[in-house]
């Protein structure tokens, strides 16, 4: 599995939420996924090893504990990916997609009002009234 796959799951986007207010103890972020969550300890130690395993979050064994937290290189790898996409770096649009923006601005029932219902029957286009 990538990184995207990694992130793509919302335990694994939660565990990282966790980590980014700094390192945490593995009975820490377990207890708080599975309480939140209603997952098992083995569950959260899988998306752990999955956070490890693709260098979204690193480990420091400390006697007994095992403390994690999130790695910025892995992070890195993802923005990176991201910012390949100019046009996300500004809210605005670039001028090449003004038209296509404009268009999207305008809701979907509006641009196409036939697509939802008929007119004389209320109901979709392709619904037939049973009798």
């Amino acid at each position: 599995m990538d990184a995207f796959g990694v992130v793509g799951h919302p335990t694994r986007r939660h565990i990282l939420e966790l980590l980014a207010s700094g390192e945490q103890c593995s009975g820490t972020i377990t207890r708080a996924i599975s309480e939140e969550r209603g997952i098992s300890e083995a569950a959260v130690s899988q998306h752990l090893k999955a956070l490890l395993d693709n260098g979204l979050a690193s480990v420091r064994p400390a006697g007994m504990n095992r403390f994690y937290t999130v790695n910025p290189d892995g992070l890195r790898r993802i923005m990176a990916w991201i910012t390949q996409f100019p046009q996300l770096d500004s809210r605005e649009p670039r001028p090449e997609n003004k038209e296509a923006a404009a268009v999207e601005a305008v809701p979907a029932h509006r641009r196409f009002p036939h697509r939802h219902t008929t007119r004389s029957s209320g109901l979709h286009p392709y619904t037939r009234r049973v009798n």
